[in-house]
């Protein structure tokens, strides 16, 4: 495990974006939050349904899709790291050493415990041809296809 930390999510969503990339909003269209995320090269902001309040996030290297059977709705993007990454919400986030390298970067969310509302899962794994892929639908993640691959930033 890389990182293992609570947040109290704000506006329904959790980013991960590389520390050379300034925090900034991505603008949602319904595509978007059918799919569960918003994405720009080196910035993604991932949905948690309807939900504003505390969950755990672990981080954690995998292999291949390293998608959880338990989980309770599963998405994959792709993400280059190059330089520490940051993981948190628009105003507060922890900053997480990843190795650089070209990433499917797996988010899923697991049922939570009577602290946390959910476990977020965010795996980083290796890939020469990183993809985007809906691993399973649930929560607001309504289609089993990638709608949109990229989202604009919020002015």
């Amino acid at each position: 495990m890389l990182a293992d930390f609570p947040i109290t999510v704000l506006y329904a969503q959790v980013v991960v974006h590389t520390e050379d990339r300034a925090a900034y909003g991505l603008l949602w269209t319904d595509d978007h939050v059918s799919q569960g995320f918003a994405w720009s090269p080196g910035y993604v902001r991932f949905g948690v349904p309807d939900h504003d309040g505390s969950v755990l996030v672990g981080v954690e290297m995998g292999e291949g899709d390293n998608f959880r059977s338990e989980a309770l709705w599963a998405v994959q993007v792709p993400f280059s790291v190059k330089g520490p990454v940051q993981i948190g919400t628009l105003f507060d986030t922890q900053s997480v050493n990843v190795p650089e390298g070209s990433y499917n970067l797996i988010y899923q969310g697991l049922v939570g415990t009577d602290d946390y509302s959910y476990i977020l899962r965010l795996s980083f794994s290796q890939s020469d041809a990183p993809q985007f892929r809906i691993l399973k639908k649930g929560g607001e993640i309504t289609t089993d296809i990638v709608l949109r691959r990229d989202a604009d930033p919020a002015q």
